[in-house]
């Protein structure tokens, strides 16, 4: 337990003689480098109930794909990955949350982008939604109130494709590692992102053959698993990545080839449904080169995990400028900075 002067001054200067003894992975200093280096603390309600566990709705666009609910280890409130939590999956039309479900669905998915000030903004192609129970115990089902705990579209990750990230026990890990079941259900998600991706490009015109990117420096070895791109694509996309040349593996989220673990389902799904989806990275000394690449698309699939850019020596700031006037050219950002800022995680 820390008194309320403990807590900020934790939560303002990290941990020193006035802040109390914290076991935190967190370091605190929230606000360190204001709003400019991501400086932020969210005030947000406590929900008691956390305790019996979060439901993670994952969505692609509006469509619901699948329900996660992760529930804390016993005697914690935290239900993120590596605590003890314990995770059950269910199918999007699972009957226990059929009430939460349809609300969220068809009374307010329509309303949280105008609430965030980004009526403009498309949903993200791949988001997540944390929602955690506020009503007390015994509430009749169609009068419980769930509380969004989080919003989350920062490089979520596809669980199914985890096999294929290198780790210190599995420095080889590739695409082809991903059991074939958990690879048909990223290839399902992806096939919906692609569904969806046309949808918001449907614009009525044809794109001409891929782009060159001959310009900026190719950083994987492979890409191994990638489709075919069609010769005559419906659209022209690229999927973002970064590798971080001072870290093992160019980042914790990376396989063997140095792309991002599961960008190929992500970029299969774009090329299924006819358009082109090329792997490029940013590297920030050709940060003006990359950006006169990215204008020859038609959309932009931003997959660096948040911190790898600045890991890399780069700025995240300038990157996130550069994708705003991307996004004022007319191309779709997926997620654009702006949505980033309200709906990527806080943790």
């Amino acid at each position: 337990e820390h008194t309320v002067a403990e807590l900020i001054e934790f939560c303002v200067n990290g941990r020193t003689s006035k802040s109390g003894t914290w076991t935190s992975k967190g370091v605190g200093k929230y606000l360190e480098g204001g709003k400019a280096a991501g400086g932020q603390l969210v005030d947000q309600r406590f929900c008691p109930r956390i305790v019996e566990g979060e439901l993670r709705y994952n969505c692609v666009g509006d469509a619901l794909v699948g329900i996660i609910h992760k529930k804390p280890a016993e005697g914690g409130i935290s239900a993120v990955g590596g605590t003890g939590s314990i995770y059950t999956f269910y199918g999007p039309d699972e009957v226990k949350f059929k009430n939460l479900t349809t609300n969220f669905l068809e009374r307010d998915l329509s309303k949280v982008m105008p609430a965030l000030g980004l009526a403009d903004e498309p949903i993200p192609l791949w988001w997540t939604t944390d929602f955690i129970l506020a009503s007390p115990v015994g509430t009749p089902v169609e009068q419980e109130k769930w509380i969004v705990g989080e919003f989350n579209c920062s490089c979520v990750g596809i669980s199914k494709c985890l096999a294929a990230y290198c780790k210190d026990d599995t420095p080889n890990a590739c695409y082809n590692d991903i059991a074939p079941e958990d690879l048909a259900e990223a290839d399902r998600y992806g096939t919906i992102m692609g569904q969806k991706a046309l949808g918001f490009l449907s614009k009525g015109f044809t794109s001409s053959r891929p782009v060159d990117v001959s310009g900026i420096t190719r950083v994987a070895k492979n890409d191994l698993g990638l489709l075919p791109q069609p010769l005559v694509p419906k659209y022209k996309g690229a999927l973002a990545e970064i590798y971080v040349r001072c870290q093992p593996f160019g980042g914790s989220d990376k396989s063997s080839n140095g792309h991002r673990y599961d960008s190929i389902p992500f970029a299969n799904g774009m090329i299924k449904s006819g358009m082109s989806c090329q792997l490029i990275h940013y590297v920030h000394q050709e940060h003006s080169a990359f950006f006169g690449v990215c204008m020859n698309f038609d959309f932009i699939i931003v997959r660096c995990n948040p911190g790898q850019i600045k890991a890399d020596g780069g700025s995240q700031e300038k990157f996130d400028d550069g994708m705003r006037e991307i996004r004022k050219l007319g191309i779709q950002v997926w997620p654009s900075p702006d949505v980033m800022e309200f709906m990527g995680a806080k943790d």
